[in-house]
């Protein structure tokens, strides 16, 4: 299987996609008078690795003759680990001194399992083909994280199972609080 239009296109895409975010990251900077909470430039910071892994993925897939998609997984996987890891650290420390939403956890799990994907990946597969065929997974993956993040930069909310998981918990947490809230407020009136 020939896999040259599929990363053509997808360099295309990831370059076009990458240069909207510098564009969408300027416009929300200028918007918030350049003061920028740590949440979002973990969302920000996270969209960026996974639309650049996509692109050097896809840049590597294009070059002729050799098939460094193992090694190319490899560094962009260790990469995307740290820089996750970094993102998560920094969030842990500055969670006493903003309000996050709760969903930063679970979604950095996710992004830094996925690194951890392609590093295993990155040691695992032999052969060209599968080599092509991981990177064009790996490609696709990145970018629907990549545009998932962004649009969340936006400030939109995907609606989707993750929102609705988060949701629920939210409003479990709600009514319990309100809960107790109830049973404490007579006792506090005697």
């Amino acid at each position: 299987m020939d896999y040259t239009d599929f990363y053509l296109g997808s360099v295309t895409v990831a370059g076009a996609l990458t240069g909207l975010l510098f564009v969408a990251l300027s416009v929300a900077q200028g918007r918030e008078d350049g003061k920028t909470s740590v949440e979002h430039q973990a969302v920000a910071g996270t969209a960026f690795t996974a639309l650049v892994d996509s692109l050097w993925i896809s840049l590597v897939a294009l070059l002729p003759g050799t098939s460094g998609i193992p090694t190319a997984n490899l560094l962009l996987g260790f990469l995307g680990v740290t820089s996750t890891a970094g993102l998560a650290v920094r969030l842990f420390r500055a969670r006493a001194g903003e309000q996050f939403t709760h969903r930063w956890p679970v979604l950095l799990l996710l992004i830094l399992a996925t690194y951890v994907w392609q590093v295993v990946v990155g040691f695992t597969v032999t052969g060209k083909q599968a080599a092509l065929s991981a990177g064009s997974t790996f490609v696709l993956v990145f970018f629907a994280i990549g545009i998932a993040r962004s649009w969340e930069l936006l400030g939109m909310r995907g609606g989707g199972l993750l929102d609705l998981l988060v949701s629920l918990g939210e409003g479990r947490r709600h009514e319990k609080a309100g809960a107790n809230d109830a049973s404490a407020g007579p006792s506090a009136d005697r």
